[in-house]
């Protein structure tokens, strides 16, 4: 199978592509973290000296990028994807909302190169349990294209259409119940804590309810009952996508009252520094508000 380059292979898009090759698929990598880099080396992905390098070299081009303004760059901005010289299918599996998935889109096809919007549900442990979720939307005959290799690391591949950014819907709209589930367990683990229930009872009484979710069953159990508090992304990468939420809400006339008090709720915690804290995190301010001790990590 042709080789496909992959840009930004850090937390997320280091385990996607060396998913990739463990399935038989050749990975040009780049990533401007030299440690990431090296990681994916040893996971088996050649390594490119510059993104450049991959758009010159390869037709098919993923990325996994942390921010909208990187996103634009690395496919717009000079010596971006628009320049390649042989890339024609440019794979966005970043959170970056509707609007700029469309102009990416657009500034691309000037340039006879097709964007396959295709961001990712599930995080790492979907990836690991092989549940992730791929959102895919984009020219059909590209989309056929790049099938074979999305479905390595998708546990359920959607095609939502030919229109660039309906994958970027679907992806702010899941991240939105996400967030949601994250800040409501912590509060009430928080509480039943303050009540004299211990962290993992609280977290088996939320599972053997109707209020059981993904973060309760297996993020928290996994990651914060073990005191593990690194490892699942920065706030600011989660209240990015909230934001997103909303803001593609607004554009539909869609209301957002649950979201605004999540994004409220980010805000506010991540004011209080320092930055680049864990989402894991969060549960510090509830156990915080409940005057109880902090957890302490052990990652």
């Amino acid at each position: 199978m042709q080789r496909v380059g992959f840009i930004g292979v850090g937390a997320m898009g280091g385990p996607i592509a060396a998913r990739m090759v463990e399935r038989g698929i050749p990975v040009l990598a780049y990533d401007r973290n030299s440690e990431a880099l090296a990681e994916a080396g040893r996971r088996g992905c050649a390594v490119a000296s510059s993104s450049r390098e991959i758009v010159d070299e390869c037709e098919i081009v993923i990325a996994c990028l942390p921010t909208v303004d990187i996103c634009r760059t690395v496919a717009l901005g000079p010596d971006g994807v628009v320049d390649g010289r042989k890339v024609k299918i440019y794979v966005e599996t970043s959170t970056i909302g509707g609007p700029a998935a469309v102009e990416i889109a657009e500034g691309l096809a000037a340039r006879g190169i097709m964007l396959i919007d295709a961001p990712v549900v599930g995080a790492i442990m979907a990836l690991e349990a092989g549940t992730l979720g791929v959102l895919a939307s984009g020219p059909r005959d590209a989309f056929e294209r790049v099938e074979p290799m999305l479905a390595t690391f998708a546990g359920r591949l959607f095609h939502l259409g030919d229109q660039a950014g309906m994958g970027q819907v679907g992806k702010v709209m899941s991240n939105a119940v996400s967030y949601a589930c994250l800040l409501s367990t912590c509060e009430a683990v928080a509480m039943g804590m303050k009540a004299g229930i211990d962290m993992g009872t609280t977290l088996d009484i939320i599972n053997q309810g109707s209020g059981a979710n993904f973060f309760s069953q297996r993020v928290a159990p996994n990651y914060m009952l073990k005191g593990r508090l690194g490892g699942t992304g920065t706030m600011e990468i989660g209240a990015k996508d909230v934001k997103l939420f909303i803001e593609e809400a607004q554009r539909l006339g869609a209301g957002t009252p649950v979201a605004d008090a999540i994004s409220a709720i980010q805000q506010t915690v991540i004011a209080s520094g320092p930055a680049g804290r864990d989402t894991m995190t969060y549960i510090h301010y509830f156990t915080d508000l409940a005057g109880l001790p902090r957890t302490e990590s052990k990652a």
